[in-house]
């Protein structure tokens, strides 16, 4: 049975960037020649949706914001450069080593992540997190998600991101079934495609939307931004929200 924190604790270990943004250009062998063009995408990302929440929801308190799962600090820093403080949030301590070589000089506090957010304090302004819902198994994520939209002020924003519909398949979705939910699942098939047999995978967990947007409604988020995207085998959804209450 796949452990997603374990994956993921591998994939920062062995191929932190290419887990953060799936493009071969991201491998650990051409990451050198292709930096720049990873933390630009993440700029160009963080400015386009800041000024898309702005526009629809008004002007935003620029103090203090969290990234949630923020990997290697491509989303942080970013946003390091549109509030006063930052505080990026990950699973893998060689995710957070990585972000913090990469964000030397700024404004951010990379702190381990836990299920119950134990380690953040205070609120925010603004809540991230992009590409990361999805590698969190649902029940997990919907106590997570709840931690994270209790500590937005009033007034503030958020920018979180879901999968909601897996695309595959029958005989796909089967091998996705066994890797991740038959213990020795992912092992076996490991061995079988002739890889490591601890070769980290990727889960693609299916959020109800109706689950998520109650839960934003339930903590103050009475108006949402949704846009829609579909990957080819995946649909996601992106949801931009404003706290008018607690």
């Amino acid at each position: 049975m796949a452990d997603s924190d374990e994956n993921w604790r591998i994939w920062g270990e062995r191929d932190p960037y290419y887990a953060v943004l799936t493009d071969p250009r991201f491998r650990s062998d051409r990451i050198d020649e292709n930096r720049h063009l990873f933390f630009e995408s993440g700029r160009g990302f963080v400015n386009h949706w800041l000024a898309e929440l702005e526009r629809h929801f008004g002007a935003l308190p620029r103090e203090r914001a969290l990234d949630f799962g923020c990997g290697v600090g491509r989303l942080t820093i970013p946003l390091s450069e549109q509030f006063g403080s930052v505080v990026g949030l990950d699973v893998s301590e060689a995710m957070l080593d990585e972000a913090r070589r990469n964000s030397d000089g700024r404004q951010i506090d990379y702190l381990l992540s836990d299920d119950a957010l134990s380690r953040v304090e205070g609120s925010f302004d603004f809540v991230n997190s992009c590409i990361v819902f999805q590698h969190i198994p649902v029940a997990r994520g919907m106590v997570i998600l709840s931690q994270l939209l209790d500590r937005i002020r009033v007034g503030g924003g958020c920018l979180i991101h879901f999968s909601t519909k897996r695309h595959h398949g029958w005989k796909r979705e089967l091998v996705y079934k066994i890797r991740h939910s038959v213990p020795g699942g992912q092992t076996v098939l490991n061995l079988l495609d002739r890889k490591a047999s601890d070769a980290p995978v990727m889960e693609m967990n299916e959020y109800s939307l109706d689950a998520v947007l109650g839960l934003f409604k339930t903590y103050g988020f009475t108006e949402t931004l949704l846009r829609y995207e579909n990957h080819g085998e995946t649909d996601t959804v992106m949801i931009l929200a404003r706290r008018s209450s607690k």
